[in-house]
This record gives structure tokens, sequence and C-alpha cells, in this order.
């Protein structure tokens, strides 16, 4: 029996990495723009991405958020076209967790230090696990189909 992997996995992780790409974006243009963040009347988006932790060396962390996700969209996409190269998910695995374990270190700011939340970062957090999950499921082997 030959074992192939299916291109639905990588197109559903491709849509996370362009959801949170458009997060990262979005914060970025308010950061650097000095502009008010739609918060949905859920937390202090502006305080959080205004703080002494939303950059590293000058740069916004949404940016680099923004360019890890365009990194995930990109593996995500050569994972698509070329669906038996297994080292694509565990590149894909890794961008996935290093983005994981910063967010969460940035979830511990904003509620331990900070005392503010921002709903945009809980949601690329979230986006981040839920692209780690599925990106742990399929170099576990979990995202092949049977012939």
């Amino acid at each position: 029996m030959n074992s192939r992997p299916g291109v639905g996995l990588p197109a559903i992780l491709f849509l996370l990495s362009l959801a949170g790409l458009a997060i990262g974006a979005y914060l970025t243009v308010a950061h650097w723009g000095d502009q008010p963040i739609a918060c949905g009347g859920v937390g202090d988006c502006g305080y959080v991405n205004s703080s002494d932790y939303a950059t590293i060396g000058g740069i916004p962390v949404s940016a680099l958020g923004a360019m890890l996700y365009a990194a995930m969209a990109f593996v995500s996409l050569r994972w698509i076209r070329h669906p038996y190269e297994d080292r694509l998910a565990i590149i894909y695995w890794a961008l996935a967790l290093s983005g994981t374990v910063y967010a969460g270190y940035l979830t511990y700011v904003e509620l331990a230090i900070l005392s503010a939340i921002c709903i945009w970062c809980v949601t690329s957090a979230l986006l981040l696990t839920l692209s780690l999950a599925l990106s742990s499921w399929a170099v576990l082997g979990g995202g092949r189909a049977d012939d």
C-alpha cells in the first residue's frame, strides 16, 4: 500500500497563515502609523501594541509575526505543490512551534505584566497553536491517506 500526503491539511495551514499574516499586517500598520486599533470592546489593544514589549530593536513584534506567517504561508504552498517532501511538514512545524512559544510569552506579558489583553494578539496566538497542533499531527503521520 502506498501512502500519499493529502493536500487538504497544507491548504488549511495556508489559510491559517494568511489569517495570521493579515492580523500581523494590520497591527504593524497601526503601530507604525500610530493609529487606533479596532479592539471590539475587548481589552486594550492600543496599549498592548504600543507597550515597551511591542518592539524588538525598533521593529514591531507584529511585523516579526507577519514575517513568520509569510514564511509559514510560503512553506505550506510549497507543501501543497510538493506533497511528498516530508521536510516541508517539519519546516512548517518548526515555524509554528517557534511562533507558539513566543506567543505564549507575549500572552504572559499581557496578563501578568501589562494587565491588558489584545484580542488580535490572542487570536494570533490561537492561530499559531492550531497551526502547531495540525502540523504536529502531520509530522507524526496523521496527514497521510492510503491509496
